[in-house]
């Protein structure tokens, strides 16, 4: 079913509809793409993987798939829309089964099945997402309002290795310091915790316990 799903998109809804000729070109922009769900990828470096001279074919193939619904890219949040337009993306996709069919399959790969997840929830609750970065610290999704970030999200599959629960935290406490943020959440697969830190409240709680909790 998904293969058939995949196939119809791929060639009626991006192919057809724009006049497409290379399927090799855009399969492996989709192949490449879900293989590297939330890791930043600029359109220079899309092009050189899937073999075009000039990003701007990158950008275009990925804009026809995300008219599609079946890819969704995320920017950093930045003031200056130049800046923004300028910044790597972050992509996601429509459904996790599509990324465990089309992907490249390795050992660990359910944190970022689990961040998919909550992208995908944040677009169902019609969310304005981005991501955000400085220097080496990283926040998985930030949500704007307006002119206003309202939430800091970040996204771990298991919190409670060391390494990775004070990494996760530095990220989150970063944003939330920037943007002026009382609180902010972790979004884990078991974990459950409330930690406060500089006087601001971190929530770390399982994905299914969010996402009910915005249902109630």
């Amino acid at each position: 079913m998904l293969k058939t799903l995949y196939d119809n998109i791929l060639y009626k809804d991006i192919m057809v509809r724009n006049q497409l000729v290379n399927e090799r070109e855009v399969k492996e922009l989709v192949y490449f793409t879900v293989s590297n769900i939330g890791k930043p990828l600029s359109y220079t470096s899309l092009s050189k993987v899937i073999g075009v001279k000039n990003p701007t074919t990158a950008k275009n193939y990925l804009e026809f798939a995300e008219n599609t619904y079946l890819l969704f890219s995320v920017s950093k949040l930045d003031y200056s829309v130049k800046a923004q337009l300028r910044n790597p993306k972050k992509v996601y996709a429509i459904d996790n089964g599509i990324i465990s069919r089309l992907g490249f399959h390795f050992s660990g790969e359910e944190g970022r099945l689990l961040e998919n997840l909550v992208y995908i929830e944040l677009r169902r609750r019609g969310k304005e997402v981005y991501y955000h970065q400085s220097g080496n610290t990283e926040c998985d999704f930030v949500v704007r309002d307006g002119f206003r970030v309202t939430d800091a999200i970040q996204v771990c599959y298991t919190f409670d290795v060391y390494g990775t629960r004070e990494r996760e935290i530095r990220g989150l406490a970063e944003a939330m310091e920037t943007y002026q943020l009382e609180e902010g959440y972790i979004i884990t697969a078991f974990h459950e915790e409330e930690i406060e830190k500089n006087s601001k409240r971190i929530h770390i709680l399982p994905a299914w316990k969010w996402m009910k909790k915005d249902r109630e």
